[in-house]
């Protein structure tokens, strides 16, 4: 698709909006699981525990893995269960589950692991955010510029220090529609085929702009 911007002031446009420089995409051998695993071996790492006293794995994402070159998704077995074994985890106590949750996966994740601690489920919990975007996005459509790929992982534990999640809030979709605001859809230089996540970016960002002012000034009256 042509602009009538050049594509330099469109690049400047998108970081004075987004604060994004650069993108960094996954090796073509490596899936989303490699790269959740790789951020789980360094979380464990540095929290100096036991990989094998983890209660449960949470691993956050939207799209399984998407190996180079294809165009399908494989989310079996669930990426969780990819990475307990990548760690060589034994422990079959050890519950791993996928959360498909949109772009605040990993945050929810955080909420759900602060749950299970605080009902005395659990004492440890992984939880990781994972996802290579480059591979189910439109080259010819400007907003997928906001996607890219990488992985995070965080060790929640039981402690008796004072802190912790102080309140959390969390913003849905309405039934007006909002929910069609992220779909899949064909290439912009092509009227069928292969599907790609798409976005009607405008409208994505007015929804942020109008609920999560609201949502954050919840958050801190509660704290």
């Amino acid at each position: 698709m042509t602009f009538e911007s050049g594509t330099k002031t469109i690049i400047e446009k998108f970081h004075a909006i987004t604060g994004i420089e650069e993108r960094r995409y996954a090796e073509d051998h490596l899936n989303a699981s490699d790269l959740a695993f790789a951020a789980s071996k360094e979380a464990i790492s540095a929290a100096n525990i036991d990989k094998n006293t983890l209660d449960y794995i949470i691993v956050a994402h939207n799209f399984g893995e998407v190996s180079k070159g294809t165009i399908q998704s494989d989310m079996l077995p669930s990426l969780a269960s990819r990475v307990k074994n990548k760690l060589g985890i034994l422990n079959a106590n050890c519950v791993a589950y996928d959360l498909i949750f949109g772009c605040p996966g990993w945050v929810q994740g955080i909420i759900q692991a602060e749950s299970f601690i605080k009902s005395g489920l659990a004492k440890k919990v992984l939880v990781v955010g994972t996802e290579t975007l480059s591979r189910v996005v439109d080259p010819h459509d400007r907003d997928s510029m906001i996607y890219a790929d990488g992985a995070g992982a965080t060790m929640i534990e039981e402690t008796s220090d004072e802190g912790g999640i102080l309140s959390h809030k969390t913003v849905s979709y309405t039934s007006e529609g909002e929910a069609e605001f992220i779909f899949y859809g064909p290439a912009n230089d092509k009227g069928a085929g292969t599907q790609y996540i798409k976005m009607f970016g405008r409208k994505v960002y007015e929804f942020a702009l109008s609920k999560v002012p609201l949502a954050i000034q919840s958050c801190l009256e509660a704290s």
